[in-house]
């Protein structure tokens, strides 16, 4: 696989100020100009752009870590994914649903979602086929711009 594909997570320190971030951004205690300031910081952080409802009792659905490094994820666009590489990363989401890495799960289904003209990437990844065949499922509907509703 490309290295650019590759899932990085951001080092512990900028982790730890994103944290600290986040906090203040989703605690809804903060005034309306605080809370800029701190999405302003983050996304110097971070180098992406972030709204507050990103932050907003994100604890329901995740936990503080987990938030903090999916501020740093940033999935790219990829002209053409090789039958390779696809087949890597459907493995990976399987395996990263198995074992709740929910942020490398994100990653990969992101650059699925931003490289490949289908709407349903889940339904794919998630059939009962193997990794080759769903591959070359989404391949085929890539190509051929059929959209899956």
């Amino acid at each position: 696989m490309r290295k650019e594909l590759e899932f990085r997570r951001a080092d512990a320190e900028k982790i730890e100020q994103a944290k600290a971030l986040i906090e203040q951004i989703g605690s809804g205690d903060e005034e309306e100009q605080t809370v800029q300031d701190a999405l302003d910081r983050l996304g110097q952080l971070t180098g992406r752009r972030h709204e507050q409802a990103e932050f907003v009792q994100y604890w329901g659905w995740t936990d503080l870590d987990g938030i903090a490094e999916q501020a740093f994820l940033q999935p790219p666009y990829v002209e053409e994914l090789t039958r390779e590489e696809l087949i890597e990363m459907i493995e990976r989401i399987q395996k990263a649903a198995i074992t709740c890495q929910d942020n490398e799960m994100m990653y990969y289904e992101e650059i699925l979602h931003k490289s490949l003209p289908l709407t349903d990437v889940d339904g794919y990844i998630r059939c009962d086929k193997d990794s080759a065949q769903i591959a070359d499922e989404m391949l085929a509907a890539a190509r051929s711009n059929v959209i899956s509703l």
